[in-house]
């Protein structure tokens, strides 16, 4: 005789028994529970990588050094927001390729600069300002060039709300998995055929910190001096009197010559040709030395040419020195 019980269902079980009814309603809330993490993690992340590249002169950084470890590429620096005490700043980096714009977000972990804030030696605490950023070098593509960019969060010193993010570019660059103080793709090396073998030490040991190609300028760093090296491109004043602006601000404004305090910063600007180096050859350039003040920490500098007839700048560049030791 067939049976024609028919035997429960699923639903049936669950709705006749507690304890599947607790099994179900715990598999259930697990699942939403997931993803509503994978969901909020995602948002977290999308808005944790939002900026807004600018200009600002404030946001003193350094990239300091790169490496590889472990196919892992890192970089060490410094970065903090100028008179904002860096205690509670947060601080991330990541790569972006100059030609696609691709992004590559690296590991940031935040560590103690106390040598960071001795050099600045102010009212405020900047010694929550280093890095150690890594990420997988299979990331990069090495025949590819990547701009190092540099977030810094931060509080305002005069608010307690939300914490304040600005972005830039720390003006170095990353080609074949080396440091580059320029974008390979828009720098003209120097010429190295030259009779000088100080301006071949500088080329060759010196820091770059501007190269104007339209103007025909580059400005070095050897030693404790900065070098203005000039091409067959710049235009010097007719004459003999190129005024070069050189002029450098402090977080100790009370260390500065007393007939600078008032104005917050110094002034040093010169005639080019007044400080040319005539002791060798240098064709084809012409090269100005002027020493770097060692009287007060430097936060930054800014360089240029002013056209004294006219009483205009012609240019001009705002630079960090890369002054901590």
């Amino acid at each position: 005789m067939r049976n024609n019980q028919k035997k429960p269902s699923i639903l049936s079980k669950v709705k006749d028994s507690f304890k599947l009814q607790l099994l179900v309603c715990f598999i259930l809330s697990s699942i939403v529970i997931v993803i509503f993490i994978i969901i909020n993690k995602t948002l977290d992340e999308i808005i944790s990588r939002e900026y807004t590249i600018v200009d600002d002169i404030k946001l003193i950084n350094s990239i300091e050094n790169i490496s590889i470890e472990d196919d892992d590429i890192i970089l060490k620096g410094y970065a903090f927001k100028l008179d904002n005490n860096s205690i509670g700043s947060s601080i991330s980096v990541f790569l972006r390729n100059v030609d696609t714009g691709q992004e590559v977000w690296f590991d940031t972990e935040q560590i103690e600069r106390y040598d960071v804030n001795s050099y600045y030696d102010c009212e405020f605490d900047y010694s929550n300002s280093g890095f150690v950023a890594s990420a997988s070098s299979d990331k990069l593509d090495k025949d590819e060039i990547y701009e190092i960019i540099i977030n810094v969060d931060y509080n305002n010193n005069n608010t307690d709300t939300k914490k304040t993010r600005r972005t830039v570019s720390a003006q170095r660059y990353i080609y074949n998995e080396e440091l580059y103080a320029y974008n390979p793709n828009e720098f003209d090396k120097p010429d190295m055929d030259i009779e000088s073998e100080l301006l071949r030490e500088v080329f060759d040991n010196g820091q770059l910190y501007l190269y104007q190609k339209d103007a025909g300028m580059y400005v070095y760093q050897y030693m404790d001096k900065l070098y203005w090296i000039a091409t067959k491109d710049f235009e010097f004043e007719e004459t003999g009197l190129t005024y070069i602006i050189y002029s450098f601000y402090t977080s100790q404004i009370n260390k500065l010559p007393e007939d600078r305090i008032q104005h917050r910063f110094d002034r040093l600007s010169f005639y080019f040709e007044e400080h040319e180096y005539k002791d060798e050859v240098t064709v084809p350039y012409r090269v100005a030395i002027r020493d770097i003040p060692s009287d007060y920490p430097i936060t930054y500098m800014v360089t240029g040419i002013y056209d004294t007839e006219n009483e205009i700048r012609v240019w001009d560049k705002y630079i960090h020195l890369s002054n901590v030791k």
